[in-house]
């Protein structure tokens, strides 16, 4: 099944292509529907298409032996999953299983890489995104020397607020905390530990909702550490 041109207009990178490359990238491109804990491509594998996530959530998984797998980030919608790798012919550097069922449009990659080649606008599109893309990872990374696995729940928490919330603020989060440890770059294990430390601060959760009694409290919590050792 074709996405049509309205469903690739909602696409990064390509999103913005003339009406004529829209219509050549549908034609080269497919709608897929999966369902929940489906496995779309496995750590190591050379991708032969670049898979945009459009609806659903899906696991960046680490394959473990006994047939397990770690989970390694929660990816979300609208987003090319493994964009670096699948364009540059490398091995996946994680699996990718759907937690939920999900809506996914993809490209046959030797199609894609000669559209880019003939479109300098979508080639400058394509390296706008990807510097983006590394510009995010860099700061993530950051965050992990940084920050501890308290404050990096307190900043995630804390993007879930309204800016111009007042205390308190409440939400519900949009996953369960098996996939929030991954989010966060830590165990289960640490994340309960987390938000245990953060009830002292005034977070509190219950099934799911957590409720934030001191955004300026949990603010200055979660400033990230000098290299002195000082916040």
């Amino acid at each position: 099944m074709k996405p049509g041109s309205e469903a690739l207009r909602g696409l990064p990178v390509v999103g913005e292509c003339s009406d004529d490359l829209l219509g050549r990238l549908n034609e080269a491109s497919d709608l897929v529907r999966v369902g929940p804990d489906e496995e779309l491509f496995r750590e190591g594998e050379i991708l032969q298409e670049l898979t945009f996530l459009v609806v659903g959530q899906v696991g960046a998984v680490h394959p473990q032996p006994g047939g397990k797998q770690t989970m390694l980030d929660v990816l979300q919608p609208v987003r090319p999953l493994c964009l670096a790798a699948t364009l540059l012919g490398l091995p996946a550097p994680a699996g990718a299983r759907t937690f939920t069922s999900a809506r996914l449009i993809v490209f046959p990659v030797a199609a894609l890489q000669a559209m880019i080649r003939d479109d300098t606008a979508l080639g400058q599109r394509l390296l706008d995104y990807s510097l983006h893309e590394t510009q995010v990872l860099t700061q993530e990374v950051y965050a992990l020397k940084l920050r501890s696995a308290v404050q990096r729940l307190a900043v995630y928490l804390l993007g879930r607020v309204n800016e111009a919330e007042l205390s308190p603020a409440r939400f519900v989060l949009p996953f369960e905390k098996r996939m929030l440890a991954a989010r966060i770059g830590c165990s289960q294990e640490n994340l309960s530990r987390a938000f245990a430390a953060l009830r002292r601060i005034g977070v509190e959760t219950q099934r799911g909702v957590v409720l934030i009694r001191d955004l300026t409290a949990l603010r200055t919590f979660a400033a990230p550490i000098t290299r002195e050792g000082t916040k």
